[in-house]
């Protein structure tokens, strides 16, 4: 029986709320803003939200958030949680979702609208599990746990990469980039601050970055296609993604900046093409 290992830290910063060009700093204190997203199959899913710092006071923001739910494969969706915290992860373990907010507190639901508390010896999480080299840290894992992200401290704009594979034979590393090397093995650049990844039983992956680009992989993680016409690097900047466990499915929630103007964009092609789902802001 695989692990189930749905949500590992990132040890990145948040985001941190700014204006976008053109626009006030202040924002409604109804707000929904977007963090991370999850799906059963194409057409149900899961969206956690809320302000993840509040720190400025000119933002007129409330440390909460809300859960929301779709049955339209993300175009349509309706609130049915609001959240003491923001959520900032989500992902399925089994047949159910997992949300975190942003104190690490973890809920569990079967449905999506009804949520529970989840230990975290239940909740399919695991902080401690990283296959990571010493000197570089685990990424967030939003899909199969045979999956990993692995990082270096990052610097100018640059971060050291690399993706690990738990195949047959053990824990294998598919692609790397050196934080001094545009590109490495695999397609990847050094440039920009990669979240998270999430890979399926297929070989479909996709990794999001913040201040760089979102990256596809059709091929198990070897080849790693990225995408700067759909993510724009220092615009555009990813908060989460996530895949269906087979075929070449997927989904990113995209923020403008640090702002709550955000995307969901969506992949039925491995990455091959996109489409906006739906915008907030």
């Amino acid at each position: 029986m695989r692990r189930r290992i749905a949500i590992l830290a990132a040890g990145i910063a948040p985001l941190v709320p700014a204006a976008a060009p053109g626009s006030s700093a202040t924002f409604p204190r109804s707000a929904f803003v977007p963090n991370a997203v999850a799906f059963r199959d194409s057409v149900h899913g899961v969206l956690g939200g809320g302000w993840e710092n509040c720190a400025d006071p000119a933002l007129h923001c409330h440390l909460r958030g809300a859960i929301s739910i779709t049955t339209d494969g993300g175009e349509t969706w309706r609130v049915v949680r609001r959240t003491p915290r923001p959520v900032v992860a989500l992902t399925r373990s089994g047949s159910d979702y997992v949300a975190r907010y942003d104190d690490g507190e973890t809920l569990r639901s079967r449905s999506g609208r009804t949520w529970n508390p989840a230990p975290l010896s239940t909740a399919g999480i695991n902080t401690l599990f990283s296959v990571c080299p010493q000197g570089m840290t685990v990424g967030e894992n939003a899909g199969d746990a045979d999956w990993s992200l692995c990082t270096t401290q990052p610097g100018a704009g640059n971060q050291g990469k690399a993706v690990y594979r738990d195949l047959t034979h053990g824990w294998v590393r598919v692609a790397y980039t050196p934080m001094a090397a545009a590109k490495g093995h695999g397609g990847i650049s050094s440039y920009g601050y990669p979240v998270g990844i999430a890979g399926n039983d297929d070989g479909f992956g996709l990794i999001w970055e913040t201040r760089g680009t979102l990256y596809s992989t059709s091929d198990g993680g070897r080849d790693w296609h990225p995408h700067p016409k759909v993510v724009r690097p220092e615009i555009d900047f990813g908060s989460w993604a996530f895949v269906l466990p087979r075929g070449g499915v997927g989904w990113e929630v995209v923020a403008h900046g640090g702002t709550r103007y955000r995307r969901l964009i969506a992949t039925a092609d491995a990455g091959r093409t996109w489409r906006v789902v739906h915008r907030w802001g």
